[in-house]
């Protein structure tokens, strides 16, 4: 475990061969209209990486209500199955911006990438499960600081986890490990998807697995015992908006009506969580990951999107160096990584956000 990140380019590898898991389609697949003469073909082309979660539903309103195109460009939008693949794409330069989570560690890291904002806020819908019958399921508060989270070191060392390494999961499966005393090279990790991770459990092939929504849901619906949520942990998660260093170098204006479009998408995804279910629904399905709308409505009612105003009180990135700095507390991050947490933060974009300045109808 402990050169586990160190791996994580040929893990990438492997899962960008991995599409959808309900499609069965490539993990990486282009949405943009190829047409000679198609509406906005002139325009300058933004390349926007997304991924089949919430993270991308602001840049999806975006795209659907052609605020690109009204703004002077137009998003050429390629899906990817989750952050792992989407940064070795970075690396073949295929993509200008896009949004993730933990996964931006890596990049940052091993990708020279950026962080020029964020996307959403949540404290929710990030979990490891048990079965109910586990022996991890017998021990609550071992911790008192933390009096949910179960688990004790005599019951979690040597623990098969379930989860696809490098993302959200595997960043709060690591939060639970820490809190109840466990390192990570005392547990088993493998690296899975997260459905396919979730059928093992119920399959006992396996002791827990780390699952973000729908499969969270998924998971408490069929009684399976939560043992560790970012939220009884105490951490605030953070989507960040991500960008390739080479095309802030030569779009740097059009990146900029960008980030002020993706505020005015947030305001308008929070005020309206009927459109945004929708939204969203048509969006999983278009992306062969349709589920149903109470799932949405969960997914939708633990996050709070970023808007113009929010950037007043926030400081960009603070979250980028809490993750930065848990790896290398834990060994899987070379410390000397840890100065492009500050050179690759890039504040320009939303110190200059002006919604104002950009046609949203």
């Amino acid at each position: 475990m402990k050169k586990i990140l160190k791996r994580i380019a040929a893990l990438s590898m492997a899962l960008a061969l991995v599409g959808c898991s309900s499609s069965g389609g490539n993990t990486a697949t282009s949405t943009a209209s190829k047409q000679t003469g198609s509406a906005g073909s002139d325009l300058p082309v933004l390349r926007v990486a997304m991924m089949p979660f919430i993270t991308s539903l602001p840049a999806r309103y975006i795209k659907v209500n052609k605020l690109d195109e009204k703004n002077g460009f137009r998003m050429e939008t390629t899906m990817y199955a989750t952050g792992a693949p989407m940064n070795e794409a970075l690396a073949a330069d295929l993509w200008d911006v896009g949004a993730m989570g933990a996964a931006a560690v890596t990049g940052v890291a091993n990708y020279d990438m950026t962080i020029i904002g964020e996307v959403l806020e949540s404290q929710d819908g990030l979990g490891v499960f048990v079965k109910p019958e586990s022996k991890i399921a017998t021990v609550k508060g071992y911790n008192p600081s933390f009096p949910n989270v179960y688990g004790d070191p005599d019951t979690v060392k040597g623990a098969k986890i379930l989860l696809p390494i490098g993302t959200a999961q595997h960043f709060t499966t690591l939060k639970w490990l820490e809190k109840i005393g466990v390192k990570a090279e005392d547990v088993n990790i493998v690296n899975m998807e997260t459905a396919q991770a979730y059928q093992a459990l119920k399959a006992d092939q396996a002791d827990a697995v780390a699952l973000n929504i729908p499969t969270f849901f998924d998971a408490k619906n069929d009684g399976m015992v939560q043992v560790g949520n970012l939220a009884d942990m105490g951490t605030k998660y953070v989507d960040m908006v991500t960008g390739n260093k080479k095309s802030l170098e030569t779009k740097s204006e059009i990146i900029q009506k960008y980030i002020d479009l993706l505020a005015v998408a947030g305001a308008a995804l929070n005020a309206d969580q009927d459109m945004a279910t929708k939204l969203m629904m048509d969006y999983l399905k278009e992306a062969g990951a349709e589920t149903s709308e109470e799932s949405v409505r969960g997914d939708l009612g633990r996050v709070k999107f970023i808007e113009a105003s929010d950037w007043k009180n926030r400081e960009l990135g603070s979250f980028a160096k809490e993750l930065g700095e848990f790896y290398i507390g834990l060994g899987q991050l070379d410390a000397s990584l840890m100065d492009k947490f500050n050179t690759n933060i890039i504040k320009t974009y939303v110190d200059a956000i002006d919604t104002a300045q950009v046609k949203t109808n």
